[in-house]
């Protein structure tokens, strides 16, 4: 693991140790849509049974001129309108919605439907059998015992409807005053608009519940990745700390060989270049101590883009001396600023030595702002990557050489500013690896 890697991977140790629940939020997300969702197909299903219900009753007394309480009804039907008006209130709102609230409201659905049947017939109106209706909802969007509490109290329902109600001479089942039987008519319509509303709620909630499964699907696989990186970040900053009594020690011996006046020129080139290695581990430390200071402490700095991949390129140039003919370019006004931020560097620091090690001597990064997207796009000459690899990059231990920590480094670091790393072959030769994020979360607003 080089000594690099071990910096980026500690700090992301430090970032996942303070947000160690970061899936959470985004398993609650998930698990409120669905449950918003359910809540405003509900109230869609009350607006049609209410309208509905409505017609009927004008029909009912305008046309057919059946004795219907009226003024009962109707106070049932304001009352379950303000209910529904409500709701679709409710549905909007932040706070989420949780299983006993849901199924609260299919108990007063049960209730009103209860209410309105009482009037109009009981278990005799062929519309009693819509109780099936908040019974199917339950069982496709809530847990067992809710669904069969639902359940429960439609029965029971249903049940007193037997022996309690206001009888609707025009309902009884062999009432044929008028020539058509109105309840087997009846029974037709209310299987037709049962059928219609159980159809488009189960459908609606099946994919909704496809969608969630999928949700969580990425919750869990993006927490299996974060378990990952911290085992490995634990163990890189346990040895990133472990170094600086050895680099040390090691600076102090170079130092006293550089004094001595009797040192060989040549061994004394080799002691220079092996110090300037040691100050720069030692830098690298300091930075890393620094970093760590900053974000316990919740500060944040900020520097131009370009002044940033300046510093970047001077830095990896001292850990890659052999490349000298590397292109930058940057796309970008000078006055754009960005956040300083060490692990996006050496995010980026990886992909040069990707592209360093199979093209030394034609590599090129081109920064760009593409439709609210900061892009930081390498290029090399290099033999490119086989068919079906680049999917799989990006895992632990998996790379096209060596461990592949470097490339582990680099998904977690565009996971965590909701970006991407696309990788791909060039047409020519070569291929290209592209670091897209979102500019809201990489730049600053000067405003």
């Amino acid at each position: 693991m080089r000594q690099t890697d071990a910096v980026a991977l500690a700090r992301q140790a430090r970032i996942l140790c303070q947000n160690g629940n970061a899936p959470e939020p985004i398993l609650n997300i998930a698990l409120n849509d669905s449950a918003t969702l359910n809540l405003q197909r509900l109230c869609l299903i009350r607006g049609v049974v209410l309208t509905g219900q409505c017609i009927a009753l004008l029909f009912a007394v305008q046309v057919w001129q059946w004795p219907l309480p009226v003024a009962t009804l109707s106070a049932i039907l304001a009352a379950m309108a303000l209910i529904t008006l409500a709701t679709a209130w409710r549905a909007k709102q932040r706070w989420p919605i949780t299983d006993e609230e849901f199924v609260v409201h299919l108990l007063v659905d049960v209730i009103a439907l209860t209410l309105v049947m009482y009037e109009v017939g009981g278990a005799s109106n062929p519309f009693v059998s819509f109780f099936l209706v908040p019974i199917c909802i339950a069982a496709t969007t809530l847990p067992w015992r809710f669904t069969w509490l639902v359940a429960a109290s439609s029965v029971t329902a249903y049940s007193g409807l037997l022996f309690f109600y206001i009888p609707l001479l025009p309902l009884e089942p062999h009432h044929a005053g008028s020539g058509i039987n109105l309840h087997v008519m009846g029974m037709w319509f209310n299987f037709a608009v049962s059928a219609v509303l159980i159809t488009y709620f189960v459908v609606q909630m099946s994919g909704a519940v496809r969608r969630r499964d999928q949700e969580l699907a990425k919750v869990r696989e993006q927490r299996l990745q974060d378990e990952q990186l911290l085992a490995v970040a634990t163990l890189a900053a346990g040895t990133a700390h472990e170094l600086g009594t050895p680099l040390g020690t090691m600076r102090i011996v170079t130092d006293e060989l550089l004094d001595d006046d009797t040192l060989p020129d040549a061994l004394r080139d080799d002691l220079t270049t092996l110090d300037s290695q040691l100050v720069l581990c030692k830098d690298i430390l300091g930075r890393l101590t620094t970093t760590a200071q900053d974000f316990s402490a919740g500060r944040t700095r900020h520097i131009p883009v370009r002044k940033f991949f300046s510093l970047l390129k001077e830095h990896w140039q001292l850990l890659r001396p052999s490349v000298h003919d590397a292109r930058f370019t940057i796309d970008v006004a000078p006055q754009t600023l960005m956040l300083m931020d060490t692990t996006l560097e050496q995010a980026i620091i990886n992909l040069l030595n990707n592209a360093a090690d199979v093209s030394p001597e034609q590599v090129a990064l081109n920064c760009s702002i593409e439709n609210g997207v900061f892009v930081v796009a390498i290029e090399d000459e290099g033999p490119g990557l086989p068919h079906g690899q680049a999917d799989n990059l990006g895992k632990p231990f998996v790379s096209a050489k060596g461990l592949g920590l470097g490339l582990f480094v680099i998904h977690a670091a565009a996971n965590r500013y909701g970006g991407e790393l696309i990788w791909h072959n060039r047409k020519v030769i070569g291929s290209r690896v592209e670091l897209r994020l979102p500019c809201q979360g990489v730049l600053v607003d000067e405003n």
